[in-house]
């Protein structure tokens, strides 16, 4: 923007300064008479670009006539033809939409699914026998080997307990979301 405006202004200063011959005065058509265009002499003119763009513009406005008629027996233009590729890209999304659409919904159904089972209360143990480990001789008095089943009844109740409390917090806090809403 600049270089052209400063352009702009070294044109008008020069042409602000440009002396004319003094061929325009009453005494002068006499004296240089013989001398019209002396100094001019050959010069190397070359072709605008106006011309060049106009020379461009006939070949290409050829090719847009020739690629913009129908073909033979009624077949599409070319640039039906490249309209038509591009806008399957359209439908080709809409289908990968609706198919990502289905897996997240599918995605949230199982989720949903698996976090409202309860499951099961039975809690396998690795190794059971780690619960009367020890010696079997020398035991004193009522320090025996105990059944298990009494620790195994405590736990799940524990367990249930457990539960219990962690689904009414469940409960509490999608009342408390609900009434936010």
């Amino acid at each position: 923007m600049f270089t052209v405006r400063r352009a702009a202004v070294r044109a008008a200063r020069r042409a602000g300064r440009r002396q004319y011959s003094s061929d325009h005065g009453a005494g002068a058509h006499g004296a240089e008479h013989g001398h019209h265009g002396a100094d001019a002499g050959p010069g190397t003119e070359s072709f605008s670009t106006g011309f060049y763009v106009s020379l461009a513009a006939i070949p290409a406005s050829i090719a847009v006539y020739t690629f913009s008629r129908p073909g033979k027996d009624g077949q599409p233009t070319g640039i039906t033809k490249l309209i038509d590729h591009y806008s399957s890209y359209k439908e080709d999304w809409i289908a990968r939409n609706n198919l990502h659409t289905a897996m997240i919904e599918q995605a949230a159904f199982d989720r949903n699914l698996f976090q409202s089972d309860k499951g099961s209360a039975h809690i396998e143990l690795r190794s059971p026998e780690l619960f009367n480990t020890g010696s079997p001789y020398n035991v004193v008095a009522g320090a025996g080997p105990r059944g298990i089943d009494q620790v195994v009844a405590r736990y799940q109740v524990e367990y249930a307990k457990e539960e219990e409390r962690r689904i009414e917090e469940t409960a509490k806090r999608e009342a408390l979301a609900q009434s936010k809403k």
